[in-house]
């Protein structure tokens, strides 16, 4: 599977939130042959290099843990903090996540 993250995001409805689109997303995780590798590696890349309305979606996202490791997750949310700062809010959310979880 490739790409899935990317065309359910260019596909989605006017109305739809960050939130739905993660929930969207994590069902679809578990119907690929990969257990959802390349949706993560996705949501990686928009933590890394997305926009702003990507990388809120990966934000949402918590059917697992990106990066395969807090420490690295941390590392992307720094520099995620400093690429968009506008996400702040976002950020600490998913912060908090972290400690509550790893």
């Amino acid at each position: 599977m490739t790409d899935i993250a990317e065309a359910l995001f260019r596909n989605r409805a006017a109305t739809a939130t960050p939130a739905s689109m993660a929930d969207q997303l994590s069902k679809l995780v578990w119907q690929g042959a990969d257990n959802g590798a390349s949706i993560h590696k996705e949501l990686e890349g928009w933590i890394e290099r997305g926009d702003q309305e990507r990388a809120a979606v990966a934000l949402a996202y918590d059917e697992a843990l990106l990066f395969g490791a807090s420490e690295r997750m941390s590392a992307a949310l720094d520099r995620l903090a400093v690429r968009l700062p506008e996400l702040g809010p976002n950020i600490e959310v998913r912060r908090s996540w972290l400690r509550e979880n790893f």
